[in-house]
């Protein structure tokens, strides 16, 4: 019997530790993080060797949702088995210490920057860090977001070198605390739900979500903590 179990436990903790989830045709596809900015273990490490922030990957649950196929199905090696739907649960810990920071780039191509002028007109401002670096056409080298107006305006540290409409700007910033615990975890939902099992032998057929519960700060600890559960429904023989 082919191995699905470590197979589906292997491709969530190699997807989280890249950060990588792809979507319809690409879109919005991309990676939240690269390798090594977030440390993500199999199973909750001694307290010696925990490094945040991290994702913590716990099998929970072991042919839970299992369901008879049929006899005589065939899968992986094609010879002649019992066929079943069998389900395997998670939970998975988003942790984010107080002292982490993660660098978090956004582009947006709504941006009207005009020359000599340090006010700049965007669709939403709510990804805009005050603070935060700013680059693109029409921007000077080393410019940072001064002040936020409103949900559509912001104002540069520095004036713009040309006017233009509809301008891509990056906007770079570093993300702490709550703010990182709530990037961590829409993030950590993205890889779950699109992670990509077509190079496994494993046939994925249904994933439960629940999203994430028990999201809070431990004083003692002082770190972050936000936990989902999942359970992911794949084809069996034996």
């Amino acid at each position: 019997m082919i191995d699905h179990i470590n197979a589906v436990e292997r491709k969530l903790i190699d997807n989280l530790r890249n950060g990588s989830y792809t979507t319809v045709d690409g879109i919005d596809s991309g990676s939240a993080w690269t390798s090594g900015n977030i440390a993500v273990f199999g199973q909750f490490p001694e307290t010696e060797d925990i490094t945040y922030p991290c994702i913590v990957v716990e099998m929970t649950a072991n042919g839970t949702e299992t369901q008879m196929m049929g006899q005589a199905m065939t899968s992986g090696n094609s010879v002649p088995a019992i066929g079943e739907l069998y389900g395997v649960g998670f939970n998975i810990y988003c942790i984010v210490a107080d002292d982490n920071a993660l660098t978090v780039e956004i582009s947006d191509s709504s941006c009207v920057v005009t020359a000599d002028d340090k006010t700049v007109t965007i669709g939403n401002t709510g990804q805009v860090t005050k603070g935060g670096t700013v680059s693109g056409s029409g921007i000077q080298a080393g410019s940072t977001v001064a002040s936020i107006t409103n949900a559509t305006t912001f104002e540069l540290s520095a004036t713009g070198t040309a006017s233009a409409s509809d301008v891509t700007l990056t906007f770079s910033a570093p993300y702490k605390q709550r703010r990182l615990i709530n990037y961590v975890m829409n993030n950590t939902a993205n890889v779950l739900m699109d992670c990509d099992f077509s190079n496994t032998n494993t046939e994925i057929i249904d994933r439960h979500y629940t999203g994430f519960t028990d999201i809070g700060y431990n004083p003692e600890l002082e770190v972050w903590i936000a936990r989902t559960s999942m359970v992911v429904t794949f084809k069996n023989t034996r």
